[in-house]
């Protein structure tokens, strides 16, 4: 049976080295280092660390991961104060959201409860819109999820890294769930932006990545939002 939830990070080979997109759920870093090592690579073979937003189920392995390879971490300067975690909360706050696991879908509250990751992880690069990484990442803008929320698009396999400015379920391009977008209005324009893209494939934050169908789900999607169709609560 396949989960309803689980989160997607990505490892991506580069002329430039491997490259993580996201960094999994687990703040001991286990599951990417999982990944790495069934790949065949080292920690050390990854150069950067490219990270879409601060929600713990997207970062919580980023520090340990740069700890343990070296390499670069980047994300955009709004989410700075999130992941260093000048935001988080304490006392009673904090308590509960230790309560919760790294995994699965409560994993949300966790970060939510605490407004940070469960480590902090500083950038060595902050990121902003039509930058360039390793010449191979276009850096975009998809606020709307989260203030400062980026995807990262692989301009040469036309690879579209999205995190949760858009969601693939089933097969179709669909919207993030509603109570956890931030500003409705800035991630619809975010998901039109994305879908002006030639894609030929769509690597979301959840379940799995789209390869068939793209650019007819992403017309199928454009037409709806253009109709100013309602956002179901759970995307």
């Amino acid at each position: 049976m396949r989960k309803s939830y689980f989160t997607c990070s990505y490892l991506a080979e580069t002329d430039g080295g491997l490259i993580a997109i996201d960094a999994g759920m687990k703040s001991t870093g286990q599951d990417m280092l999982g990944a790495i090592a069934e790949i065949g690579r080292k920690p050390e073979d990854v150069k950067a660390i490219l990270l879409t937003h601060w929600h713990n189920d997207h970062s919580a392995g980023a520090a340990e991961l740069a700890e343990r390879s070296g390499a670069e971490v980047i994300y955009h300067f709004n989410e700075a104060h999130y992941f260093t975690r000048g935001t988080a909360f304490t006392g009673l706050r904090a308590k509960l959201a230790n309560l919760f696991p790294e995994t699965g879908p409560l994993v949300l509250f966790k970060g939510l409860l605490e407004n940070a990751p469960m480590r902090a992880v500083n950038a060595t690069r902050h990121v902003r819109d039509g930058d360039r990484i390793l010449d191979t990442f276009d850096v975009l803008e998809t606020p709307g999820h989260t203030g400062g929320h980026v995807s990262f698009y692989d301009r040469h396999r036309k690879i579209l890294f999205a995190g949760d400015a858009l969601a693939v379920i089933d097969g179709r391009v669909r919207f993030m769930a509603r109570p956890v977008t931030e500003d409705l209005t800035k991630a619809r324009k975010s998901m039109m932006r994305c879908m002006d893209l030639p894609i030929d494939h769509i690597c979301p934050g959840h379940r799995e990545p789209l390869s068939t169908n793209v650019r007819e789900e992403c017309e199928r999607m454009r037409g709806y939002i253009a109709r100013e169709g309602k956002w179901p609560v759970f995307g």
